[in-house]
């Protein structure tokens, strides 16, 4: 028994060294938002944490860097951004600040599926609504100007595990002694991301076909990939509102499309959401795209598409009043 005591005894002492001296080796990855930040957490478990640079869920159309930002930025052997269409501030501060770190640019690889910014309003009429078709472009190709692009990819559930991809190979390059812990993790991310897409699917099966509108189109990959009902949006960015002659437009197409909800997102409610859902006698929803309410880590890019699909059926499950 005493011997047995300390072979265990022994293990563990040895698993602690192994641990922290894993820790200890891992590189400095800086990584910009949370649900990127989640899935490079998982990617990284056991052997080091990434830093998070908007810790506060902030969103990055309006974000300005911080002296303790250009800090993390300088000390940084990686960062992960998605590029400059979402995180539009960090362009120039990443030449630099960062110049020595290997930057991993998201959008710039061809694995990420690209797609257009969509125009405000509705993007469905009464003609085409039957046939699914939208005003927006479709995958948008590489070549093309990235200004146009959405960079909302991490809801697409494909390009989360080409985030995955991309981020397993530049750990290894930068640190191959942990290249086998990462793939291993990689493997098990891959795998909860299949359970994940299945609970998700299940969850909004049965209010997949009822309309409705969004106050700021940051949701495209979601609905489209999981084939959702989305018929228009308000505005395109935060900081553009529309005119009144668009408002009455969209409030009588809202009307004739029978849209069901007006989704808005944490912190942003702008006060011509509640004109249109009033006007157009439709329920409101609160939608988290960047998981501003949850806490970072491995966890949080589950725990936000689960958010999703658990805000959309609740909102569009309901029975008309």
């Amino acid at each position: 028994m005493m011997f047995l005591k300390c072979g265990i005894l022994a293990a563990v002492g040895l698993w602690v060294i192994v641990t922290a001296a894993a820790q200890a080796a891992a590189p400095n990855v800086l990584v910009t938002v949370r649900p990127i930040h989640s899935l490079v957490a998982a990617v990284m478990d056991g052997v080091g944490t990434p830093g998070l640079l908007l810790e506060s869920g902030q969103t990055p159309h309006s974000y300005t860097l911080a002296p303790s930002d250009a800090k993390a930025l300088s000390a940084a052997d990686i960062v992960v951004w998605v590029g400059e269409p979402l995180e539009t501030f960090l362009e120039g501060p990443l030449e630099t600040l960062a110049s020595d770190a290997d930057i991993v640019e998201l959008i710039a690889d061809d694995r990420i599926a690209l797609k257009a910014n969509r125009d405000g309003g509705i993007w469905r009429s009464e003609d085409d609504h039957e046939e699914g078709e939208t005003h927006a472009d479709d995958d948008h190709d590489h070549d093309h100007d990235h200004g146009h692009v959405d960079g909302h990819i991490w809801l697409d559930p494909n390009n989360a595990r080409a985030v995955i991809a991309i981020v397993v190979e530049a750990l290894s390059n930068t640190d191959p002694k942990n290249a086998v812990i990462y793939a291993d993790n990689a493997n098990s991310a891959l795998k909860n991301l299949s359970e994940l897409e299945a609970e998700v699917l299940d969850v909004l099966g049965p209010v997949k076909d009822r309309p409705f509108l969004v106050a700021h189109d940051a949701l495209q990959y979601f609905d489209r990939y999981f084939e959702l009902n989305a018929v228009g949006a308000i505005t395109v960015t935060p900081d553009r509102t529309p005119s009144a002659r668009r408002l009455s437009n969209i409030r009588e197409s809202a009307r004739q499309l029978g849209s069901v909800c007006l989704f808005s997102e944490p912190g942003f409610e702008p006060k011509v959401m509640r004109v249109v859902a009033e006007a157009a006698d439709i329920r409101t929803g609160v939608l988290d795209p960047l998981g501003a309410e949850l806490d970072p880590g491995k966890a949080l890019y589950f725990d936000l598409m689960r958010g999703l699909a658990l805000q959309l059926a609740n909102c569009l499950g309901q029975n008309p009043s």
